[in-house]
């Protein structure tokens, strides 16, 4: 089978892998779709870590063609999204219930062989069943959705507060989408692109502003009477996180959301952290929320079906990192043709 293979920080390869054998307890899936994550790329340029030699690809669905004896509830044929991330259920934070900081965490796409292929294995686990009829481009939603659900979760928006979403990519529209279902009065998005920001009204934010405006801060504060309720960064970049600390208002919070390159740093004023009573979060993996994101898509809670998606083969996927990210594309997407 082909498969996209991760050699090191600048290169990847398309090779021909040996056809994987099923174990007990995994499933065999035919891959149909697998999005390309803001992670993948810091991957690929080294700046987040990968175990090399493995196959990338952690946003994906497919169709079950194989399965172990111990795979009880799934059958030959069924769709399937698949949550990449495994733990081990035995470490000191796993029996607490921090699932997220698992001292032997292992996740397809990083550190073991993931979607970017035409055939992949996955722990039995792992997998979600999808109705027969829900299209599965759409289903591989389910794992950015499920991390950006741990965000909301984080962010404790209560009905009627004032958000702010800084960022209009996938993940931005996603978390905005999100915190209108969780009561927001007033939704801001503020990004540089202006398809984006057009975007970003047409699913339902309430004003839109480019980060570099004029009067930026005098126009926000007045719509939100001081500064935002709740201020969710998903830039993953130090300016984008001091533009939300001067943003939130007194009482307010915000959570970094954004995956920066390591390394990177904010200047923090203490006496304004301290007079706002300020509150800064961050939000890591998606700890039991995976289930909640494929609901929300299967009832339509959540469109994605307005993204700009592009979707392109293994060869074609090795010139999109190359390349690097196309504002006007919201999301890429391996199809296995």
């Amino acid at each position: 089978m082909k498969a996209l293979q991760f050699k090191f920080p600048g290169l990847l390869e398309v090779v021909e892998k040996n056809f994987p054998l099923c174990g007990e307890e995994e499933l065999l899936i035919k891959v149909e779709s697998c999005g390309v994550c803001g992670t993948d790329f810091h991957i690929y340029h080294g700046t987040a870590p990968a175990k090399t030699n493995t196959i990338l690809g952690h946003e994906f669905s497919g169709v079950v063609v194989e399965k172990g004896n111990e795979c009880g509830g799934f059958s030959i044929g069924d769709k399937v999204a698949i949550d990449p991330n495994i733990y081990c259920g035995r470490c000191s934070y796993c029996r607490e219930g921090k699932v997220q900081f698992c001292m032997n965490h292992r996740a397809l796409g990083v550190t073991q062989d993931g979607g970017f292929a035409e055939f992949v294995l996955v722990p039995v686990q792992q997998a979600y069943k999808i109705p027969s009829d829900f299209p599965l481009d759409i289903a591989s939603f389910a794992e950015p959705l499920s991390c950006c659900i741990r965000g909301i979760d984080r962010a404790k928006i209560k009905p009627g507060e004032n958000v702010i979403i800084i960022g209009g990519g996938a993940i931005g529209l996603m978390m905005m989408q999100l915190a209108r279902i969780s009561g927001a009065a007033k939704l801001i998005v503020i990004e540089p692109d202006k398809y984006r920001r057009e975007l970003a009204l047409k699913l339902g934010a309430d004003f839109v502003f480019a980060p570099d405006v004029e009067n930026l801060f005098h126009s926000i504060k007045g719509i939100t009477n001081g500064g935002a309720d709740t201020i969710i960064e998903c830039v993953g970049k130090p300016e984008a996180v001091e533009l939300g600390i001067e943003l939130t208002g007194r009482g307010g919070k915000i959570v970094v959301f954004g995956l920066a390159p390591v390394n990177s740093k904010i200047e923090l004023y203490l006496q304004e952290a301290f007079r706002k009573e300020l509150s800064i979060k961050t939000s890591f993996l998606n700890p039991y929320t995976f289930e909640r994101a494929v609901e929300l898509l299967i009832n339509k809670k959540i469109d994605v079906e307005k993204f700009t998606i592009t979707k392109v083969n293994l060869d074609n996927l090795t010139k999109v990192f190359a390349q690097g990210n196309n504002r006007q594309i919201l999301k890429y997407q391996f199809q296995n043709q």
